[in-house]
C-alpha cells in the first residue's frame, strides 16, 4: 500500500507521521512518501486588492518558507531514524499551488494522511486530496497516539463514501484487534445489522455493534463519543458533500472537539 504523507506544519508534523508509521506497521508491504508542498507566493498578496509584495515583503515570505521547511525537514529525520524508517521512505518538496500539488501527488496514492485542518494552506491540501484526486484520507490528531487501526469504529451511513472507505481501509479492518460498528437511528430499532458485520465475522474478526439514538445534539459530537467511548483508534466514515463535511469537521463545537481528539479519521468522498 502507498502511503502518502503530508506535512505543512512544524506543529503537527510529529503526530502526521506517527499516524503514518502505525499504519505502515499494520500493512504488510507499505512504503512511506512524504510530501512538503509550499506556495510560490505569498498568501497574504492573492488578489488585486492586496495589492503587490515590495522586496522586503518577498524576502520575508521566502525567509519565513525556508525556516518552515527546515523545521518539518528536522522533524521528519528525528522521526524516521526513531522510528527505524529509512529505505521503506522518501522525501520531496514542490511548490506551487497546494491544492493541485496535493491532488497530484495522492493521485498515485492509496493513503493519504495529514493534519487536521488548522491552516488555510492545510484546508487547501486536504480539499486536493479528498475531492480532487478522490482519494482515502486520515487526518491525524493534534497529539501523539499509540495505536492507528487495532481498534477501528465504523460509523455505518449507508453510501458510496462509506464504500470507498471500507474499501481502502479493508486490509487493516482483517487484521484488526476488534471493531465497533456505529449505528444511528432516528428511531430505536430501525436500523439492520449491515452485512459488514457478517463478513467481518466469517473472517474471523471480532465486531461490536453499537445501535444509538440520534438527538437534537450535533451528530458529530455523537459520533466522536461512541467512538471514544469504544476505544477507538480510527473512526472511519465516509464525506458527505463539500458543505456538510466542513461543516461537521470544523463547526463551532464539533470542531472544538475533533481537534482536541486524539482518534485519526479515515474518509473518502
Amino acid at each position: 500500500m502507498r502511503i502518502l504523507v503530508i506535512l505543512d506544519c512544524p506543529e503537527t508534523a510529529r503526530p502526521t507521521l506517527e499516524s503514518a508509521g502505525q499504519l505502515t506497521s499494520r500493512l504488510t508491504g507499505a512504503t512511506i512518501r512524504v510530501l512538503h508542498p509550499h506556495p510560490a507566493r505569498d498568501p497574504n498578496y492573492q488578489s488585486p486588492d492586496e495589492g503587490m509584495p515590495d522586496t522586503a515583503a518577498r524576502q520575508r515570505f521566502t525567509r519565513m518558507v525556508t525556516k518552515r521547511t527546515r523545521q518539518i525537514h528536522q522533524i521528519y529525520t528525528d522521526w524516521a531514524c526513531t522510528a527505524g524508517h529509512g529505505s521503506d521512505m522518501n522525501w520531496s518538496e514542490q511548490v506551487g499551488d497546494i491544492r493541485k500539488v496535493v491532488a497530484q501527488a495522492a493521485t498515485n496514492s492509496d493513503l493519504v494522511v495529514l493534519a487536521r485542518p488548522r491552516t488555510g494552506a492545510t484546508g487547501q491540501a486536504l480539499s486536493g486530496a479528498l475531492y480532487d484526486a478522490r482519494a482515502a484520507v486520515v487526518l491525524a490528531p493534534m497529539q501523539h497516539h499509540a495505536t492507528t487501526g487495532l481498534n477501528p469504529v465504523v460509523a455505518w451511513h449507508a453510501s458510496p463514501g462509506l464504500e470507498r472507505a471500507i474499501e481502502s481501509a479493508w486490509p487493516l479492518l482483517e487484521k484488526a484487534g476488534k471493531i465497533t460498528v456505529i449505528i444511528g437511528e432516528h428511531r430505536p430499532g430501525t436500523q439492520p445489522d449491515p452485512q459488514l458485520v457478517t463478513t467481518l465475522r466469517h473472517k474471523g474478526v471480532a465486531v461490536e455493534v453499537v445501535h444509538f439514538t440520534i438527538t437534537d445534539t450535533d451528530i458529530g459530537t455523537q459520533i466522536l463519543n461512541h467512538a471514544i467511548a469504544a476505544q477507538g483508534d480510527l473512526l472511519i466514515m465516509g464525506a458527505y458533500g463539500r458543505p456538510h463535511l466542513v461543516e461537521w469537521l470544523f463547526g463551532g463545537a464539533t470542531m472544538d472537539i475533533l481537534t482536541q481528539a486524539t482518534i485519526p479519521l479515515l474518509t473518502h468522498h
